[in-house]
């Protein structure tokens, strides 16, 4: 009698026979919560790969380079006639000494010194100079919006990561052509996804915003909290199951996708739905049969 107790309490500082013994255990599958193949929006050649497989990146990080010396010349290029200010310098200064030798031609005007033709000579040039001048802060703003081109097509040759996650694999090295093709493939880990497909008798006892406890298979040991955030409402007839999504928390990037778990919740386990089991099919004697009549 006493050697059972001493089991039973044994049981108990193991946490093998506690109440969580008895919640509702599925098992279940920790995934990345996506993958991304990442290509380019153009066609190159790889000129480097600024990340290798296994690496963690994040969004924004430059992850591949294209060659791209054309691009930089045409930027180059755009940059210098962007800030060039000297034919805009020019036509102020033109429109500065229209304007007061307009104003000096005015003045001999009134006293009869000119004539009215050489007085509206001065007055359309510097109508003409305010013309010059606009001209010319037009073509500075050209100059400016084909830097901001030059500069866009400069940038799409580096390639970026658009997600904070890890390098599964890579697909082109440098040299090779990229059209129409990925370069590599990232995985988001932060958070993880973790899914699960539960029995009929599980419906309605798990809904949306729940926490659950999550005992992936590695790190051994290791028990998480994850959050339900999807409950499929079909269920499958054919299977008798439906699916069940989990988002989980993995900011230091400790847990692994593409591991199995185990998934508890804070109920106890529901009893499987039965089925009414038909009759045992009784076939019916004839009757016998009486015969001819006398």
């Amino acid at each position: 009698m006493f050697k059972i107790q001493r089991f039973y309490l044994k049981l108990l500082g193991l946490g093998l026979f506690s109440g969580a013994s008895f919640a509702a255990n599925l098992d279940c599958m920790v995934k990345p919560e996506m993958y991304v193949e990442l290509s380019s929006p153009v066609a190159g050649t790889v000129e480097a790969l600024l990340v290798d497989k296994g690496d963690h990146v994040t969004k924004g990080q430059a992850v591949a380079q294209l060659e791209a010396s054309v691009e930089l010349a045409k930027f180059n290029q755009a940059k210098a006639d962007a800030e060039t200010n000297s034919d805009l310098r020019n036509q102020k200064v033109k429109l500065e000494y229209a304007s007061r030798n307009q104003t000096r031609y005015r003045s001999l005007f009134t006293t009869n010194v000119i004539s009215q033709i050489e007085k509206d000579k001065v007055e359309t040039e510097v109508v003409l100079a305010g013309i010059e001048l606009k001209k010319a802060e037009e073509r500075k703003k050209s100059a400016i919006l084909a830097l901001d081109l030059a500069k866009a097509q400069l940038e799409v040759k580096t390639i970026k990561s658009p997600i904070d996650g890890i390098v599964i694999d890579r697909y082109a090295m440098p040299g090779e052509s990229v059209s129409d093709r990925a370069i590599m493939k990232l995985a988001q880990v932060n958070p993880l996804r973790v899914e699960l497909i539960a029995p009929t008798e599980y419906f309605g006892l798990i809904q949306a915003g729940m926490e659950v406890e999550v005992r992936p298979e590695l790190p051994a040991k290791t028990v998480v909290k994850a959050t339900v955030t999807k409950v499929d409402q079909l269920i499958d007839p054919a299977s008798g199951s439906f699916t069940i999504r989990m988002t989980l928390p993995n900011p230091s990037d400790e847990l692994v996708g593409g591991v199995n778990c185990i998934a508890s919740f804070d109920f106890a386990t529901p009893s499987a739905t039965k089925t009414p089991t038909p009759p045992p099919f009784a076939p019916q004697t004839a009757a016998p049969n009486p015969g001819p009549k006398p």
